[in-house]
């Protein structure tokens, strides 16, 4: 059996927890004590490995360097989960309590701030000259949230305002995280532009797929009820090609729009979207946008880095949690 695409940087993936602990620590024990709730509750820890597989891709040596600013990712990504969270009064991540549930909304939302500004120095104080990335990256996933929030419950969500979303929602901290582990390796403009453009791709196709394990997928797997984006009434792709089914689209539309849908009602959309070929489309949508990025890693010289960035984009397709 072969080795899993991340076997390759296990050490530097360590390290980057290791950095995360300690750069979480605080004078207050339960300041500490909720951001270790946090990323000790695993992930997938998809940012810091582009940032590191690129890095490597690019000719870099040093492992500290990637795994400093894959960690500074990480726990900005942490943080907006935590905001994200409390804005869709989320109830489940990663199989337990989220943070405001555990704690309370309000020290919650300090540490997320907390995580957003040691994410930000760690950041910084490993390659000042990347934090522009981040900046844009964070400012992007603001606005995708706001573009988000404006079609919540509205049925006349299209697929390109989805792919708007979570371009700017998911796929540019990718592709942040790529081009920083690309630009301290010191990668040329052409290197640094092929593992943006793929790690761009690869957020995209993650999220759809991640939207349809919401509606398809095995919550003992996946640690989230099926289902919850419905609740909320986030316009996922599933939900979207769901709708526009001729026979169940007008059922599905009539429970999306309710503003506080029942278990009821989000049972019988589940079932509706199952009789439509929503799912299908959707990981079909996601592996067209993995074949066509693949050849963008063309230009990188082989490696067993560049081999695992593109085992990547297999497993993000082939994932069930």
């Amino acid at each position: 059996m072969s080795e899993p695409w991340h076997a390759c940087i296990a050490e530097e993936l360590q390290l980057v927890e290791d950095l995360m602990d300690r750069d979480l620590q605080s004078e207050n024990p339960e300041l500490t004590e909720m951001c270790r709730y946090v990323v000790g509750a695993g992930g997938k820890r998809l940012r810091p490995s582009m940032c590191i597989l690129s890095y490597y891709a690019c000719g870099g040596e040093d492992p500290e360097k990637p795994a400093r600013i894959g960690a500074g990712f990480e726990i900005i990504h942490s943080a907006t989960l935590v905001h994200d969270d409390i804005n869709d009064q989320g109830e489940v991540r990663r199989g337990r309590k989220t943070l405001h549930r555990e704690y309370t909304i309000s020290k919650a939302i300090i540490a997320g701030d907390y995580m957003f500004a040691m994410g930000f120095r760690l950041l910084a104080s490993a390659a000042p000259q990347i934090v522009d990335y981040i900046v844009e990256a964070s400012a992007s996933m603001g606005a995708g949230e706001f573009i988000q929030k404006d079609f919540e419950h509205r049925s006349a969500v299209t697929e390109d305002d989805y792919m708007e979303i979570i371009t700017d929602k998911t796929a540019k901290l990718f592709e942040a995280s790529a081009r920083s582990g690309a630009a301290v390796a010191g990668a040329d403009a052409s290197h640094m532009e092929a593992v943006g453009e793929y790690a761009l791709g690869l957020g995209r196709a993650f999220q759809i797929v991640d939207d349809t394990l919401d509606v398809a997928g095995d919550p003992l797997k996946t640690g989230k009820t099926v289902g919850t984006d419905l609740i909320e009434g986030k316009p996922t792709l599933p939900v979207i090609y769901a709708m526009e089914d001729p026979a169940q689209g007008p059922g599905i539309r009539e429970i999306f729009e309710k503003e506080v849908p029942t278990e009821d009602d989000v049972r019988r959309a589940l079932e509706l979207i199952q009789r439509t070929d929503a799912v299908e489309r959707c990981m079909a949508k996601a592996s067209a946008i993995i074949d066509s990025i693949v050849s963008l890693l063309d230009p990188l010289p082989q490696s067993k880095y560049k081999d695992a960035l593109l085992d990547l984009a297999g497993y993000v397709v082939r994932r069930e949690r």
